[in-house]
């Protein structure tokens, strides 16, 4: 089964956020990383060669998820330093509020590139911000 599109700008763009951000990688580790991204964007070049999208709308597309899985990055981050350093627990759920609303932000840019592609699934949640 091949990937779905979605799913593929999806994992470049947490890629793309992987390679920027975390540093302490061997050599080794940065040059999987780097292979990773290109099989993506190979993949991705597939759909848009198949006339599936355009190659502005696939960038689109990755640069919007790209920004919202940064902000869950970065939400995330501030959880774990929570964990390291004294946050109130009011703060810690202030957020995990704004990572669910950032994955709801995910969830609805997958949805309208399977809407607009008519490849792949959208993620169906019951009783989630992201409805």
């Amino acid at each position: 089964m091949r990937y779905p599109i979605d799913e593929l700008i999806d994992k470049r763009s947490i890629i793309q956020l992987k390679i920027e951000r975390i540093g302490d990688n061997s050599a080794k580790e940065r040059e999987n990383l780097r292979r990773e991204f290109q099989d993506y964007t190979d993949a991705i070049s597939e759909y848009v060669s198949e006339g599936v999208c355009t190659a502005e709308q696939a960038e689109e597309w990755h640069e919007r998820l790209y920004k919202a899985n940064g902000t869950t990055w970065d939400l995330e981050t501030k959880i774990r330093r929570g964990q390291l350093e004294e946050i109130s627990l009011e703060e810690v759920g202030r957020t995990a509020i704004a990572i669910r609303e950032s994955n709801g932000v995910r969830v609805r840019i997958k949805a309208e590139i399977v809407s607009a592609t008519g490849i792949g699934y959208k993620d169906v949640k019951i009783n989630h911000a992201s409805e």
